[in-house]
């Protein structure tokens, strides 16, 4: 109760204050404090006590770095999902109705080979029918090609290309055979005794020509119920679809002299071999018979025509097979020899080019462009050619126990083989004969081929069994000539020559074999003696 009344009496006091009006400080005397804007206040007090407001400045700092932020990670995202799709399909493309979004190569491979499988067309004709896949009604899909657009839909620019608003489908690549079809439907539908036939081509193995083989008149199947249920297949792949079969009586679709005209046209291009060049000189023969299974012609049986025509898939795939096996070609060094004073004595290892052949389908197009206009010459394929690398030696045959090298005097019937100045060993033997143009040649020459065994095959003569033998300038060489003894001992090769080989005693040429490698040089000097140098 006295603390109420207290409490009271200071609540009625502070009610009953008189206010007091404090006039301005006037003069020099200190201004005014603001605690809260003091630093050393805020320290004090707490930080959270500054009503001070943020600066606009500091504001738009933060909203700045904020935008930069976002613009960061949406150009992380953007180049995250360009590296994404960069072997992928890209958002947005279909195949027969299935999205085929963020698919590898591999996998479209295997969904377009499946898609081509479950492409059926369900035939319904008089009191039978057929369920026929698009291969059956003369349809050939290019799978690799078909996969290569799919994976390369809606093109390659960044922005639309990733865009999933924008969609593509994408048909099958294909090609059709009209006589395929209608040899299906025939077959399955028709009768034999009541088929029409259309006067077609086929290739005689024992002729190894082409021949026109007669249609006749008959009745035949309507075909464009058929192509309408394929060509939505192609364009929309992976379904069943059912259609009735509809008959026509027809003459003879294609006579025999158009078939005739085609068979002709046909042997034209059988004629001469396809030839397909590559680097350099390199040659690639195509047989004539397999060409002869490129002839595909093309038909229009509803006008009765035909034209020769040629299966480019099939080129395709024989060339890719073929191409590189024939036309490749690996680099190869050129090494060559210099002396102590830098010049070039000679090229022991000769430099060739390697050849790579590249872009099979642009050389397919090439030879089917050649094919059907009857064009004979060479046709060139795409190759990268990588320029060979050239190896220099520095041989020192100017100094003792220096780099092999043999020099053969003709006129004393010697062979004597060298370590740079260094002489090693001399041989007998028996040289060229200096007449009817089988005398050995002199020169500076390098080894650059050996057996241990061969066959020797010259004009007139077959020598089997030749033992060590090292070839040094085209076909002159050293080996053993166990037959010519007498002209080795007697070094006579007026009566006793060889070729233009140096015929040497078995032991002496199985050292020249052991000892002289390839590279070796051989120096060939002197005169042939027109008799016994010994």
């Amino acid at each position: 109760m006295a603390m109420e009344e207290q409490e009271e009496s200071r609540i009625s006091d502070v009610d009953q204050a008189e206010t007091v009006t404090m006039p301005p400080t006037m003069g020099n005397g200190p201004d005014p404090v603001d605690l809260f804007a003091d630093e050393e206040a805020e320290r004090a007090f707490g930080a959270g006590v500054s009503h001070k407001a943020p600066s606009s400045g500091h504001r738009g700092r933060t909203i700045l770095a904020l935008l930069l932020l976002a613009v960061l990670i949406l150009v992380g995202c953007w180049f995250g999902v360009r590296a994404f799709f960069r072997d992928r399909v890209a958002p947005g493309v279909t195949l027969g109705g299935q999205v085929m979004m963020g698919r590898t190569k591999d996998q479209v491979k295997q969904i377009v080979d499946r898609q081509v499988r479950d492409s059926q067309v369900e035939i319904k004709g008089e009191g039978t029918s057929a369920r026929a896949g698009l291969k059956d009604l003369g349809v050939s899909v290019d799978s690799d090609a078909t996969v290569t657009k799919v994976m390369n839909a809606k093109g390659s620019a960044g922005l639309s290309r990733l865009n999933p608003f924008h969609s593509e489908a994408v048909p099958l690549v294909a090609e059709r055979d009209q006589l395929t079809m209608d040899k299906y439907l025939t077959e399955h539908f028709i009768p034999r005794q009541d088929r029409s036939a259309p006067s077609t081509i086929v290739f005689d193995q024992g002729a190894h020509a082409f021949r026109a083989q007669e249609g006749r008149r008959g009745k035949a199947p309507e075909l464009g119920r058929v192509q309408d249920a394929v060509s939505s297949l192609i364009d929309k792949p992976g379904r069943r679809l059912a259609v009735g079969m509809v008959y026509k009586d027809v003459a003879m679709p294609i006579s025999l002299d158009t078939a005739n005209k085609v068979a002709s046209q046909a042997n034209q291009r059988l004629a001469k071999d396809l030839v397909i060049k590559g680097a350099d000189n390199d040659l690639m023969t195509v047989p004539a018979a397999t060409v002869a299974t490129w002839v595909k012609p093309v038909t229009d049986l509803d006008k009765g025509t035909m034209e020769l025509g040629f299966d480019r898939q099939a080129i395709n795939q024989y060339l890719d097979q073929e191409l590189a096996r024939q036309l490749n070609r690996d680099m190869v060094t050129a090494v060559n020899v210099k002396n102590t004073k830098g010049d070039v004595v000679a090229e022991t290892t000769k430099g060739v080019d390697g050849v790579r052949v590249k872009d099979v389908s642009a050389t397919a197009d090439l030879v089917v462009k050649a094919l059907e206009q009857g064009d004979t010459n060479p046709v060139q394929a795409s190759a990268e050619i990588t320029p060979h690398k050239e190896q220099t030696r520095v041989a020192r045959y100017d100094v003792p126990d220096g780099d092999m090298w043999i020099q053969v005097n003709l006129s004393d019937q010697t062979a004597t083989a060298y370590h740079g100045t260094t002489q090693v060993k001399t041989f007998p033997i028996c040289s060229g004969k200096p007449a009817d143009g089988r005398w050995s040649d002199t020169g500076t020459f390098f080894i650059y081929l050996r057996y241990p065994v061969q066959t020797m095959r010259g004009d007139g003569y077959v020598l089997p069994n030749i033992t060590w033998v090292s070839y040094y300038n085209g076909d002159e060489g050293f080996h053993t000539a166990n037959w010519n003894s007498t002209g080795i001992a007697k070094g006579d090769p007026a009566l006793y020559g060889s070729h233009g080989c140096i015929n040497m005693y078995e032991q002496d040429a199985k050292w020249v074999f052991d000892n002289a490698p390839i590279g070796t040089m051989v120096k060939v000097v002197g005169q042939a003696p027109s008799g016994s140098a010994r």
